[in-house]
């Protein structure tokens, strides 16, 4: 039975096209499909499966269907404990996603994006849990090694480069000048600062439309979005069980024929919506990855305003985006976040200074564009993979 279920990982939170946590776990399980060498099974299986293009769809059923196999297996283990390495999601101090306890494999590998800097009691003794902890940005793995965790590596995010290629191309012609924002509204993610700084653009630039995908899956979290004073109050949820973002913009001062608002949309879909927008804008005040709507946009060739803190500093380079470096102090807002050491609060007059630049230089604009969707080229998930497998080796060898 070993035998068979030697080259075998698991992956113990859900496969998801509408997510970013279901997102990595979806690609990587299709990427070791293709790739060969190992095969993921799934733990607690798939959602939103629909949303992925038909050749994706064909893959993981194959996924899916190995992870049919496991009830007999799991009979022979009664504490499911499985003879090959497993993956774990973990957030906020080292807190488990998945229920990590339910199971146990030979190896075990903490996949981690955190965003509180107060990493709480016990840390090393979660840290051990692991074999290795895997953090998805620079700036999570030096906050852990600065707790003195070390069996940590960076392990950054892809995209699938098939999806996600250039599509922009500047217009000094194009009107209206149109503003992406993506990433689910709450106060991490910064739209109270996007809807500051494009009122002030707009009275310059009157023509002007923000067109927005903020839809959170967990609408709790976007309480907190009017703590700093950029806007009143959050959007709530219709009847329909979508955020009414329309309606919020309208009371904070910008009119409904100035924004387009997004629901959810397939991840597939996204280039469509890209290749819509003249820029794209990130003033996110923490990202424990490397912000995955952001990385589209780049790959995708979209001029990226992007704000000079944490994840994000994974991406950045004048060469290829328009960084916000003016980044303040931003203090904790309960119960949202207990620490918040190097977080940034961007500054809406250098937004305002870089949407300007976007729109009166659509050929650097387009440069940039390009010159991000180049530098993009290295960051697939077949490439991810790779990079995950040579660890599972290492680990089997040690």
């Amino acid at each position: 039975m070993d035998r068979v279920f030697k080259n075998w990982f698991g992956i113990n939170w859900q496969l998801s096209a509408s997510s970013g946590w279901g997102l990595l776990a979806l690609n990587i399980a299709l990427e070791a499909e293709r790739e060969g060498g190992y095969r993921a099974v799934p733990f607690a299986g798939a959602a939103n499966s629909d949303w992925l293009p038909a050749e994706h769809r064909l893959i993981l059923q194959s996924v899916l269907n190995r992870s049919g196999a496991l009830p007999a297996f799991s009979r022979e283990h009664s504490s499911r404990q499985f003879n090959f390495t497993v993956l774990h999601a973990l957030g906020n101090r080292l807190s488990s996603h998945d229920a990590a306890e339910r199971v146990v494999g030979k190896r075990n590998l903490g996949v981690l994006f955190f965003d509180d800097t107060v990493l709480g009691e016990g840390l090393q003794e979660i840290a051990r849990r692991f074999d290795l902890l895997l953090a998805g940005s620079t700036w999570n793995s030096e906050v852990l090694l600065r707790h003195n965790v070390k069996n940590v590596r960076k392990w950054l995010q892809g995209l699938d480069l098939s999806i996600f290629k250039p599509v922009y191309q500047a217009s000094e012609t194009r009107r209206p000048f149109v503003i992406f924002s993506g990433g689910k509204i709450e106060f991490r993610k910064g739209q109270d600062i996007v809807v500051e700084a494009f009122r002030k653009f707009r009275k310059r630039r009157p023509e002007a439309i923000l067109l927005t995908m903020w839809h959170n899956h967990w609408p709790d979290s976007a309480k907190g979005i009017d703590s700093k004073g950029y806007v009143e109050g959050f959007p709530l949820l219709n009847s329909e069980g979508y955020l009414d973002i329309t309606p919020w913009l309208e009371r904070n001062g910008i009119p409904s024929e100035a924004s387009f608002n997004l629901r959810a949309t397939p991840n597939y879909a996204m280039p469509a919506v890209y290749s819509q927008a003249d820029v794209a804008l990130f003033p996110n005040r923490c990202e424990g990855g490397t912000n995955l709507v952001a990385m589209e946009c780049l790959a995708s060739g979209l001029p990226t305003i992007l704000s000079a803190n944490t994840g994000h500093l994974d991406l950045i380079d004048e060469k290829h985006c328009y960084p916000l470096f003016r980044q303040g102090l931003v203090d904790p807002v309960a119960p949202l976040a207990q620490g918040t050491d190097e977080w940034g609060e961007s500054d809406a007059e250098e937004i305002l200074d870089a949407l300007e630049r976007v729109f009166c230089e659509p050929t650097e604009a387009e440069r940039r564009g390009k010159a991000a969707a180049c530098f993009m080229k290295d960051w697939s998930w077949r490439k991810r993979f790779i990079e995950l497998s040579e660890l599972m080796d290492e680990l089997e060898l040690a």
